[in-house]
Parts: C-alpha cells; structure tokens; sequence
C-alpha cells in the first residue's frame, strides 16, 4: 500500500485532497505494492471473549494481574480504544507512580489498527522501539510497553505455530541462539524480528515458569527486555537487570532465578550497541491523514509547526482544498500546537466533526477523527 504525503511547509501551499487521492488511485492501477510479511513473532480482570463477526478477526490484549496472564477480546465492531488512569472513560485503565496524563489511543482504520501516544509524555514504546505511533495489521503480534507495564496485542489469527520446532545447534549466518544450560538444549533464531519467550499463549517459543521476556533487534543488534516476571525469579542480562532493553553480546550470560541460558551470536561489522530509550528520529511532524474508502488510499498532509493556521475548505485558496458540494467554502480552521491543534468550523454549513461529535472548537490530539462535510481525516504523526 502506497503513502504519498503533501508538506504545506514547502513551495506548494495549497493541498488538493481529491486531486492527490486521484492521483494516488491512478498510481496503484498501474502497480502492485505487496505488503512485507509479519514478523516471526493495576488492571481489572478481563470480561468474556467477544466472539469474532463473520468471520473478522478480533483485537486482544492479553495483561498480567499478579502472577497470571488475563486475556480482554474486542469486539469488531469497536473502532476506537483508549489506555488511560481514568477508570471511567477508559477501556483499558492503568495507573503509574509519577506519570500523569496517560493516553494511549488505538485508531482502527479500515483492516488495520493505528497505536499512538495522545498525550505529550514519551512512554511508549512497540516490539521494543519507542515511538509515537505503530500499526497492527492482521494476522500479527506486538508487544506495547507504557513505560514499564507490558501489554500483548494480537489482532486476528496469530501467526504461530504450535507445531513449529525451531531448529537446535549452532547460529549461522543472520541467526541467534540460545542455550539452555540445565538441559544443553541450543535453539536458533532469525536475527530480525522479535520472539517472545514464556509460558503463555502467544509466547513463539514456550519455556517452563512464570517468567515471560522479548528478544528484538535494533540497529543490526539484539536486546532482551522482561515481560512478566515475580520477586523469585529476576531476570538479568551478565549480572545486569533487564527490566529496561538489555544488549546481547556473543556470550552474554542471561539469568532466569537459577536458570542460566547463553546468547550466541555472529557480531556485525556494522552493529553498534548503543540502544538509546529515546531514538534521535522519533517524528513529532504531525499530520492529517485521509482515507479513501472506496480505494482504500491513503495520503498524509503534513501539518505546519506550532504557531502556525490553515483554512480547510472549497475555497481554492485554502491550504487544504477539497472539492466537495459538502464542504463549505471556509469549512474550518486549524492553529497548530505541538503535539496538538486547535479546530475551529467556520459557521460551516454541514459542520465539522471530531470523533462523531460535531463541535463549534475542539482541541486535536493524535488519534482523533476529524470530518470535514463529508470528508474524514485521522489527526496523527506523520511517517518520516
């Protein structure tokens, strides 16, 4: 699937949504983009399993209480989900010592599902990168980190195999393994992607105990951080707590309460240990993001910096012009604030909406759905 993005920052300071999605349409008539395939891969008890709608798949989040794993279905009609401390208006509530406005929305957009950090802390992170926003296609697995508590996303069938037996022996080339001291067993693994190791359900590769932890790679690099674990059995990486991503070096010793397993692996000329929790490049550009329905295109204006307004309307003139008998002339308008914006509907004659409501002046924040007449946009980061 394409992305084609529109900068109202450069020469061009008028965007045509219809005319870019048409251009964009025309573009995936004449190729074909295929997808890259999945990688290998205090809260309240969970209420019953929502059984799927003909047929779709279903989004699960499976969270640890105390010592055991529980497991919320998501119905497929919902759209829409929040993590946040508010019990009340959340669906998933979470409290953390000395975080405060904590929102974490999940945007579902046509077959696929938006992740992004709503409010301005950077406590984030998916499969072990922090970030500011993340996409859960079908069929796979994420691991979503709010600071230190740990969830398990899986949206339809998962992609494991039980049956699946991982091949034992030395690591060649773009492999790692593990060694498993108290029983000699050496198990090898793809260099790329993630593995999560544990006891439960959605583990890849199952291991004995309480304690669950992910293997990812960054930077041409592997690193272990701890899932679930108890006050018996710590995990550690060469004496060092893996409570925070751990770098793994050819013979790093990983420590499971009395278990010992060995990491082995070929070292790259051109990795670099120097995982850092907060990436140089995380984009705090954001965007409006519009969504064909009918073509399933997408195409991303980025938005100005903080301080700045643009007018939204049919008016040609505007910097966001779409051409549409339900879009007033002067629809709205959008002053920029970082990490948010502020909307206001110019006395609009079909309104404008945010989140379904239809609002006089609402506040932005990633993840909200913006309408413009009959025209919807996703107010997100935009992908650099």
């Amino acid at each position: 699937m394409l992305n084609m993005q529109g900068d109202l920052n450069a020469a061009k300071k008028t965007i045509d949504v219809n005319k870019e999605l048409k251009k964009q349409s025309s573009l995936t008539t004449t190729s074909t983009v295929s997808p890259a395939p999945p990688p290998a891969s205090s809260i309240s008890p969970a209420a019953a399993p929502a059984p799927a709608i003909m047929g779709q798949p279903v989004l699960s989040c499976h969270y640890p209480v105390g010592q055991t794993w529980h497991k919320k279905d998501f119905m497929t009609g919902k759209l829409r989900l929040a993590i946040t401390e508010d019990p009340h208006n959340s669906d998933i509530p979470i409290g953390i010592p000395n975080i405060q406005n904590i929102n974490i929305v999940f945007q579902k957009l046509l077959s696929e599902w938006y992740v992004l950090e709503s409010s301005n802390s950077n406590i984030l992170s998916v499969d072990g990168i922090p970030t500011h926003q993340s996409i859960i296609k079908k069929s796979t697995k994420h691991v979503i980190f709010i600071d230190k508590s740990a969830f398990v996303f899986t949206f339809g069938k998962s992609s494991i195999d039980p049956k699946v037996e991982y091949p034992k022996g030395k690591p060649e080339k773009n492999e790692f393994s593990l060694l498993f001291e108290n029983s000699g067993v050496e198990t090898r693994f793809g260099k790329e992607g993630f593995y999560i190791l544990g006891p439960s359900e959605f583990c890849d590769y199952k291991i004995q105990g309480e304690t669950s932890f992910m293997i990812f790679s960054y930077k041409n690099c592997n690193y272990l951080r701890v899932i679930h674990t108890n006050a018996e059995n710590p995990v550690s990486v060469d004496s060092a707590s893996a409570d925070k991503p751990a770098p793994l070096f050819e013979g790093s010793k990983i420590t499971i309460g009395k278990q010992n397993i060995i990491f082995h692996a070929e070292q790259e000329t051109g990795g670099v240990y120097d995982f850092n929790f907060t990436p140089d490049k995380m984009t705090e550009k954001l965007c409006l993001l519009c969504i064909d329905e009918q073509t399933s295109e997408k195409y991303s204006f980025a938005l100005p910096p903080a301080g700045k307004a643009l007018n939204v309307g049919r008016d040609s003139h505007c910097e966001i012009h779409i051409d549409s008998k339900d879009v007033s002339r002067k629809h709205s308008q959008v002053i920029m604030y970082e990490r948010s914006a502020l909307v206001f509907d110019c006395y609009s004659t079909n309104g404008t909406f945010v989140n379904g409501e239809k609002i006089a002046k609402r506040m932005l924040h990633p993840g909200d759905m913006v309408t413009f007449g009959d025209t919807k946009f996703m107010f997100c980061y935009l992908d650099q």
